[in-house]
């Protein structure tokens, strides 16, 4: 054979060599404050990304608080700190949730995994990207406060969502985690405004954290969305059904927008699900509702 004819047979090779798929992205959604809602709006992302046609992994990766399978009232054997620690694999933990997503649960009280040991939170991480291929999107939900598993999982998400409210000490904690994350290389997160009265307060809010960023570490920060303080949500964190699986409320119009938004600012990802409507909550395997 001869160099051209080699040549010939090279090129025809490479062409028949199948594009390696995408990674899956993942998102992040941290809060440094406490009780800004970054679990709900974990939550009910996962479901609305779902709810589009996209498969969604959802992780509750807040080691010693978790409480993911609390609002969606999911009972499970065993979960990330399990999973963590070497009892059983990451496939192994999953258990369904409504809408069609799959959650990987958390656990509330365990010290093992909330002890910031690397190893285990590595481990952790692990295990998630051996699962991520069979998904379009893995949403972690983080602890609260800027401790190593946040941090960590930060560095890996694809995309960080900075979760605030408009009061100071809320938005102060966010400038924190804004701080570490430009620290280490990493973007500022996108910001999430929950709790606002309207469109305004959420716009000057992002405007104060924008400023101080820009001021102190000369980068900006991206408002992804809002989200309104309203009745019906509080009421459906009560009653362990996510905004997310009904309809016609103005809270879930503005989720469907950030939902949107995150799509938007996420590598591209497939849609391999097929967008239905949310089954009822007795679809799947419940927990007694908290008294």
């Amino acid at each position: 054979m001869s160099r051209d004819q080699r040549n010939d047979v090279d090129r025809q090779a490479n062409g028949l060599v199948l594009p390696r798929p995408a990674a899956t992205p993942w998102l992040a959604v941290a809060g440094a404050k406490g009780g800004v809602g970054k679990t709900t709006l974990a939550v009910n992302l996962a479901l609305l990304l779902q709810r589009a046609g996209h498969r969604t992994l959802l992780v509750d990766f807040d080691p010693g608080c978790g409480n993911v399978a609390v609002h969606l009232r999911l009972a499970s054997r065993r979960d990330l700190d399990d999973v963590a620690n070497g009892v059983c694999s990451a496939h192994d933990a999953l258990v369904d949730g409504p809408g069609g997503i799959r959650v990987l649960t958390g656990r509330s009280g365990a010290t093992s995994f909330a002890s910031g040991d690397r190893t285990r939170i590595d481990a952790a991480l692990d295990a998630i990207a051996v699962l991520a291929p069979a998904f379009d999107v893995v949403v972690c939900d983080t602890g609260a406060g800027i401790g190593p598993a946040t941090l960590a999982v930060a560095a890996r998400a694809d995309l960080v969502l900075g979760v605030t409210t408009p009061d100071a000490a809320a938005l102060t904690d966010t400038y924190a985690l804004c701080k570490v994350l430009h620290q280490t290389g990493r973007e500022l997160p996108h910001l999430v405004v929950n709790r606002v009265q309207n469109r305004d307060e959420a716009m000057r809010t992002a405007a104060k954290l924008g400023t101080v960023a820009r001021r102190f570490l000369a980068a900006d920060v991206a408002l992804c969305g809002w989200v309104a303080q309203d009745a019906r949500f509080v009421r459906s964190i009560a009653e362990q059904r996510p905004l997310a699986l009904g309809t016609g409320s103005s809270a879930h119009d503005e989720l469907s927008g950030l939902c949107a938004a995150v799509l938007a600012a996420l590598p591209a990802t497939t849609r391999r699900a097929r967008p239905a409507a949310m089954p009822a909550a007795g679809a799947v395997r419940l927990r007694p509702a908290v008294g």
